[in-house]
């Protein structure tokens, strides 16, 4: 009998590669009426963040911005789906998501990955790549450019 994903653990860093990775989330979730949890983590606050504007800003501007993107990621790419939960929360993206899956015991969890090679990808790190790595459950990545 094959695997019914109920709870699907979908991060989200607002950007395109990760709404393609909420779409996949609902097309899983549809299989057996489960339920998507689409998470943002904003990394460790410090007191002001600049938006690209250079514009500063505190934590309470920050935190609702990410709520209010939260939002468009659902309606843009979860197509309506009802079965959804919006989850924010701020540390470590990824000891937060680990956290994430394993108390609300996930079944799967539908990342994304920007593809990044070489230096940038030394620098910058993958949150990726280390759910693959460590995920409690099965990790589908939605890489750059699939559909």
């Amino acid at each position: 009998m094959p695997r019914e994903f109920k709870t699907i653990l979908c991060p989200t860093d607002f950007s395109p590669e990760s709404g393609r990775a909420i779409a996949y989330a609902v097309r899983f979730a549809r299989i057996s009426d489960g339920t998507i949890l689409i998470a943002h983590i904003i990394h460790i606050p410090t007191e002001h963040y600049r938006d690209e504007h250079g514009e500063v800003f505190g934590f309470d501007v920050l935190k609702s911005r990410a709520e209010a993107q939260l939002r468009e990621m659902r309606d843009k790419y979860a197509g309506g789906y009802p079965n959804n939960e919006l989850l924010l929360d701020v540390g470590d993206p990824f000891e937060q998501l680990m956290a994430i899956a394993t108390d609300r015991r996930a079944d799967l969890i539908v990342t994304s990955t920007h593809g990044r090679t070489g230096l940038e990808h030394l620098v910058m790190g993958s949150v990726a790549e280390k759910i693959i790595r460590h995920a409690p459950c099965p990790v589908f990545v939605a890489r750059r450019g699939t559909e």
